[in-house]
């Protein structure tokens, strides 16, 4: 059974058509790069999104399991360029439009639908 454990890899799926009908509304552009990371058990899962508008002051990332609502994860406002909460840690650069989510010793619980957004 150990050996299973160690060989599993998680599979961290970004939704970018999520985003892309949320800028229909709002007339912005957020965009998520990669569709899905597979990640070994215990490493680090670093998910990225680029944004398009100087004004944007907030940043978040959110988690989503099949059949739940979106749930928040970690936020950071544009006057800090990184945050951390436990295992999570949020980078914003600003000069670059471009925000990530690092996830440290990513567990198989951690397998969800993971989306950004900015406003």
């Amino acid at each position: 059974m150990t050996g299973f454990l160690k060989a599993l890899l998680l599979v961290l799926c970004l939704r970018p058509e999520w985003v892309k009908s949320q800028q229909k509304t709002s007339g912005q552009q957020v965009k998520q790069s990669s569709p899905s990371l597979t990640v070994q058990e215990g490493g680090i899962s670093i998910l990225n999104c680029d944004y398009e508008n100087d004004m944007f002051d907030y940043f978040a990332w959110y988690k989503k399991y099949p059949d739940n609502s979106p749930t928040l994860l970690i936020s950071v406002r544009s006057n800090v360029d990184k945050r951390e909460d436990g295992r999570l840690t949020v980078f914003l650069n600003k000069s670059g439009k471009h925000f990530s989510l690092h996830i440290t010793a990513s567990q198989p619980e951690d397998t969800a639908v993971y989306l950004c957004a900015a406003g």
